[in-house]
């Protein structure tokens, strides 16, 4: 799914996905039968147990990845974070590759639209920075990327012949901090710099900096060759 956000500017969001009005994901019965289901509102929105949003995070990918009832899937906490090395996740995504960087880069973050077009999604580790009181604080918190902005440029071919490229700005998330009003694919817009700082800007207009402390991309394994 896509749409245009600006002359320049292209929308792309993972499979599966659509949010004409309410956010919606396709659910497969056993039958074989589709359906719509809807996503949104959330039952366990700031769960003691899950105060960084990995669990909320899960549930919601695997059920979108899965094409699964959001109520029929349980995630065990605490999850090893190097989702590389950890069974976990494997169980949760038995028909997949998953890959985990552990510092952001372009290379990692250019690969996420690569990820969506195979049919995958990725997680993010964010490690914002917030006032409390007056005194900065570091909060750490996991977010779904469900699209990617980006941009179209201009670029010709040996022979001249005029063709696109995109270069990945931002990854379009989800979480149980900023989950995606109605009518809208995303809750907040993730930005990042050559060095790793990031910014996060919600719909609601929060504006937050931090870093990303690990990207985790989750891809159908007929699509290993995405990296």
């Amino acid at each position: 799914m896509a749409d245009s956000a600006g002359k320049a500017l292209i929308h792309c969001y993972m499979h599966g996905i659509r949010f004409d009005g309410p956010w919606e994901y396709r659910v497969t019965s056993p039958s074989g039968r589709k359906r719509w289901s809807y996503m949104f509102p959330d039952t366990d929105r700031g769960s003691v147990s899950d105060p960084e949003g990995l669990e909320w995070c899960l549930r919601r990918s695997v059920a979108v990845m899965t094409q699964r009832p959001l109520r029929s899937i349980a995630v065990s906490l605490p999850l090893s974070t190097y989702a590389d090395h950890h069974h976990g996740w494997k169980a949760l995504f038995p028909t997949c590759e998953i890959r985990s960087f552990k510092a952001i880069g372009t290379e990692s973050m250019n690969c996420l639209g690569t990820v969506l077009e195979h049919g995958g999604c990725a997680l993010l580790k964010l490690i914002l920075h917030r006032r409390h009181y007056g005194q900065l604080e570091e909060t750490a918190c996991w977010v779904w990327v469900v699209g990617v902005e980006m941009m179209a440029l201009p670029a010709t071919t040996g022979g001249n012949t005029p063709r696109s490229i995109h270069a990945i700005r931002a990854a379009l998330v989800i979480s149980h901090a900023w989950s995606a009003p109605w009518g809208s694919g995303f809750g907040a817009r993730v930005s990042w710099d050559a060095l790793g700082q990031c910014i996060l800007c919600s719909v609601d207009g929060e504006r937050l900096q931090g870093q990303c402390a690990e990207v985790v991309t989750i891809v159908p394994k007929h699509s290993q060759h995405v990296t």
